[in-house]
């Protein structure tokens, strides 16, 4: 009776490691916003995992006219929990430094931040301290896709 006991309590702590070491919690593509400073960035997806919060973006801007786009240290997510989540890093170039547009006006980037409390149902994309820092209020998880990657 005790080796059965002992077998179906490691079995439930297999189980549990396993589901906690899921890499993808879920993804949501093209999320909806309620509302956005900015017409030249868009989300393309948001990646939800156990280790961090994964958010694609589209820029564009007329690569002609010597545009540029940077994300700052100061770039957070606010959960409409309250929780605050800032940026760890960007992929395609570095926090702080001036991304100049391409000649095909078209950019895509990739940013990570912590990963964020999987209750958390909608947050907003800010950047603090910045005059025309990037501002995308009220990003929707409702459709979110389950996956394991």
């Amino acid at each position: 009776r005790m080796k059965k006991l002992l077998l179906i309590a490691v079995g439930m702590v297999a189980a549990l490691m396993m589901l906690s070491c899921a890499p993808t919690r879920g993804i949501v593509r093209n999320p909806k916003h309620i509302q956005s400073n900015s017409p030249h960035m868009r989300i393309v997806s948001v990646e939800l995992t156990n280790t961090e919060t994964i958010i694609e973006v589209d820029v564009t801007f007329p690569a002609d006219e010597g545009y540029w786009v940077r994300f700052n240290e100061t770039t957070y997510l606010i959960t409409d929990r309250g929780t605050r989540y800032q940026i760890r890093d960007v992929d395609n170039m570095k926090l702080g430094e001036k991304y100049y547009m391409p000649k095909s006006g078209y950019a895509q980037f990739t940013l990570r931040f912590p990963p964020m409390d999987s209750r958390v149902q909608s947050f907003s994309f800010m950047e603090m301290n910045e005059v025309n820092g990037w501002d995308i209020q009220g990003i929707q998880l409702n459709n979110i896709e389950r996956q394991k990657r």
